[in-house]
């Protein structure tokens, strides 16, 4: 409570999440009423729980030194706060593929993030590729700010060679990062594709990204 009462964007959040439910889903609506973000799950698209995304990542090969310490990076790591795939990752008939994923995550303003610019936040993931957790990691497109809902936007796009313990070749995919700032938060939104396997949801992206509400 003594951290919620630094900040009163969070202590309003603490007090309203009493009376509705944090989370609601309807007509493929996603809205978190706690955040007061809401957007569109895409059609036929599965939610992953947070522990099978984990337990997924653990079967990642990472780059170098990472690969060694891995699981302690996966708990150390802030769970994103809703995953969506577009193939059923418990469906025999897509082992082998690469499926789109939509990840949610946020960061609250403190600490490091505390006096940072939404350039500066997203502009991270931007580091040698020998001191990156993703093997070959490159970007390929950093986007300028846009606005919307009255937040400021930016979207990178990159990508980096996908090793799996369930993978009998590893593969390039398509990873792209929609960052905001919004009041107290970064938001992180973190959509992945394979076109190489034919799994090019660039459409989806598109539409997912132009369902975002903010303020509601």
């Amino acid at each position: 409570m003594s951290e919620l009462e630094k900040n009163n964007f969070l202590n309003d959040l603490f007090n309203k999440s009493a009376e509705l439910p944090i989370v609601t889903i309807k007509n493929n609506v996603y809205t978190n009423h706690l955040l007061g973000i809401s957007f569109e799950i895409p059609e036929n698209w599965y939610i992953v729980s947070i522990q099978r995304f984990q337990q997924e990542g653990r079967k990642q090969k990472f780059n170098n030194q990472y690969e060694n310490i891995k699981h302690e990076l996966i708990e150390l790591f802030d769970s994103p706060i809703i995953v969506l795939t577009k193939l059923d990752i418990d469906n025999d008939e897509y082992d082998g593929l690469v499926s789109p994923t939509i990840n949610f995550s946020v960061d609250l303003k403190e600490n490091e993030y505390e006096e940072m610019k939404l350039f500066e936040y997203a502009n991270e993931i931007d580091i040698e590729e020998d001191e990156c957790l993703l093997k070959k990691f490159k970007i390929n497109k950093k986007g300028d700010v846009f606005e919307k809902d009255n937040s400021e936007f930016i979207l990178f796009d990159s990508e980096y060679l996908f090793e799996h313990d369930e993978l009998e070749e590893a593969v390039m995919v398509e990873f792209s990062v929609l960052n905001a700032d919004y009041n107290d938060f970064f938001l992180d939104f973190s959509m992945t594709q394979c076109k190489l396997q034919g799994q090019d949801t660039e459409e989806e992206f598109n539409s997912f990204i132009n369902s975002i509400k903010l303020n509601i």
